[in-house]
């Protein structure tokens, strides 16, 4: 398959993250919900930093802006700084093992959360209690089988 026909591969699976979103949840389960767009979005950060970046991540953080109905842009900002944190990192971070790399993703994904919540404070919407770093380790556990999943898938239509 050609490189310009496999990019709607990456494309489908950060649109996949986003449906999953909209998955209704019953109160108590919300808190354990992985953050499968940060997951994908950096799987597709560690794999190809040549076509998944910045931008990529700020269009993802309107979406899930969209989703949840919060003011746009709070998502935005923590996800593009932790992009960038991959990005300048993605060499080292590919040489890890899979303990190392579950536990950097969960630093990225604490620091992503962090900058939102610092943002919610500052614009006075209400802020997530601290039960939400539940769903963080959650996202870390969940880091190994999502990464085989999407490296097969971009194996399999050969992503490049």
């Amino acid at each position: 398959m050609a490189h310009s026909e496999a990019s709607w591969a990456i494309y489908f699976s950060l649109a996949c993250g986003l449906i999953v979103m909209l998955v209704p949840l019953p109160v108590e389960s919300r808190l354990l919900r992985p953050d499968f767009v940060a997951l994908i979005l950096f799987y597709w950060v560690l794999a190809l930093p040549h076509r998944v970046g910045v931008t990529t991540a700020f269009f993802l953080g309107v979406g899930q802006d969209l989703i949840e109905g919060s003011p746009l842009g709070l998502s935005s900002i923590g996800l593009m700084v932790a992009t960038v944190v991959l990005l300048s990192n993605y060499q080292r971070i590919r040489q890890f093992d899979a303990a190392q790399q579950s536990l950097m993703i969960l630093v990225l994904m604490i620091l992503s959360s962090g900058i939102e919540q610092w943002l919610r404070d500052g614009i006075n919407v209400p802020a997530a209690s601290w039960t939400g770093l539940i769903g963080l380790v959650v996202s870390a556990l969940c880091w190994l089988p999502i990464r085989q999943v999407l490296r097969y898938f971009r194996r399999y239509y050969e992503v490049t």
